[in-house]
């Protein structure tokens, strides 16, 4: 019995210790490198599952799965950027080396030709979103990570359902962990009337269910490959603010009708490609809505844990680089790494004004207090903190200067940095960045400015919560 004992803590030794030689060779960041290797080796038992349910940060497999869709079907991809050729255009509203930098972060073009509607909170998102659902002609491509099998979730899945049922192609895809109330039942009953279900999974079998990392946290829906929405929203009564924990659920979307639209759908065709193995008989004509609101610049820049370079922060960083004058940024996690840290810094040293929103209330404990001790490094006067009093806060938009604005899923930290494939709209325009600046105004309005030194009034054994959530910071 001693024997098999003490064979077993063996086994377990070497396998720790194979575990940290993989986090050396996969580990992006060395902070995150040293804290894998230190736990695998010193405590085994704990860091061991921990690192094969967190640790791994590259994800191959989508990677593979696009390259080998590209290598297939190019010239069917080459048609579709020649036919949005025409509505590429040099972003008037941003600085030129600025634009030709996002334009490269995100591999795609700003396209002019749009027309942006901002929807601020549940019944106006998914108002607009039904309304659009019900009169598609040919296609309606939905994807959320959460969604609940409530109120809100049936709502919408009759609404696909019923298109479906005119003989509009309809395809659904959620995250699996994120998705987990469409049970394998649940998925049976409504592909039964139509509605092509599937699920995003990072990894084969059990393991993928309960894994955090290599989510999908995207939140699309594109309608006939004309009108698309981006935004914070997943679907749940929640999200209507009909949880009495969170109460107003404050969240953003925005409706975007023009060639934009296609630039979502060859995202959601790219994911569902990789779920499913299937190419989508997908519309690819840029639509051109002509009002007089259709003139704005906007570009769709998507990032995953699949990506050569971490295009989500790159995109920060070029984000923050380019403020002069302000830097507005609204996110429900705020866990970002030195790196981005130090960007923020640099922009209050050289005078931007720097004000960052989060929730007053928390729904995630750990990263919640793990801002507080990040926070403490922001202590600057050019720097402003401000805590959401008017619900639970959990839009993610940014602002810079006059002429440049972000809405999408993408929140400041190392999981939406590294870890999951977010999507982000990037807009190039004066009138749209002044919408979004008044939505920060009024939230600011709905705000305390509690500082940066807000740890410092934290309780002692907060104080103890936020240092040691801090140090959790790579895998919150």
């Amino acid at each position: 019995m001693n024997w098999t004992f003490s064979g077993f803590l063996i086994a377990v030794e070497l396998i720790a210790l194979a575990s940290a030689v993989h986090a050396l060779f996969t580990v992006r960041t060395a902070q995150g490198t040293v804290a894998w290797v230190v736990g695998l080796i010193a405590f085994p038992w704990l860091a061991l599952p921990l690192y094969w349910f967190f640790g791994s940060r590259r994800f191959e497999a989508h990677s593979r799965a696009m390259k080998e869709k590209l290598c297939g079907h190019q010239e069917h991809i080459d048609r579709v950027h020649a036919g949005m050729a025409p509505f590429q255009v040099a972003p008037r509203d941003v600085q030129p080396g600025a634009a030709l930098a996002l334009a490269a972060i995100a591999r795609k073009a700003f396209l002019r030709g749009n027309q942006l509607d901002l929807l601020i909170d549940g019944e106006a998102t998914f108002g607009a979103i039904l309304e659009e659902i019900a009169g598609a002609k040919h296609s309606v491509y939905v994807q959320f990570y959460i969604m609940r099998n409530d109120g809100l979730g049936r709502r919408l899945l009759e609404a696909l359902a019923a298109k479906a049922a005119e003989g509009v192609a309809v395809c659904f895809l959620i995250d699996s962990f994120g998705g987990a109330a469409m049970t394998p039942r649940v998925m049976r009953k409504w592909r039964a009337r139509g509605v092509r279900m599937a699920a995003f999974s990072a990894l084969s079998g059990w393991r993928d269910r309960w894994r955090l990392n290599f989510r999908n946290h995207r939140k699309n829906v594109i309608v006939d490959g004309r009108v698309g929405f981006i935004g914070g929203h997943n679907v749940g009564d929640e999200y209507l603010g009909q949880n009495p924990k969170y109460g107003r659920w404050r969240d953003t979307h925005v409706r975007v009708a023009g060639p934009t639209a296609l630039q979502l759908q060859m995202v959601f065709a790219a994911d569902w490609y990789f779920a499913t193995g299937e190419i989508l008989d997908a519309s690819w004509q840029p639509h051109d809505p002509a009002p007089e609101r259709a003139g704005r610049q906007s570009l769709v820049l998507a990032s995953g844990p699949s990506d050569p370079q971490e295009r989500c922060t790159l995109f920060f960083l070029q984000a923050i680089s380019m403020a002069q004058r302000r830097l507005w940024i609204a996110s429900p996690y705020f866990v970002p790494d030195e790196g981005i840290i130090q960007a923020l810094q640099l922009a209050a040293i050289r005078g931007v004004e720097v004000r960052i929103l989060l929730p007053m209330k928390p729904d995630q404990l750990l990263v919640w207090l793990a801002s507080f001790a990040l926070l403490k490094e922001l202590d600057h006067p050019g720097i402003h903190v401000h805590r959401f009093t008017g619900g639970f806060l959990h839009h993610k938009a940014l602002v810079v200067d006059e002429g440049f604005a972000a809405i999408g899923t993408k929140n400041f930290d190392n999981r939406s940095f590294r870890l999951n494939f977010e999507i982000t709209l990037a807009v190039a325009d004066v009138g749209f960045t002044a919408e979004v600046s008044s939505m920060f105004a009024r939230d600011f309005g709905e705000s305390l400015e509690v500082g940066a030194r807000a740890y410092d009034a934290l309780p002692f054994h907060l104080k103890v919560g936020a240092k040691a959530a801090r140090l959790l910071a790579p895998v919150l």
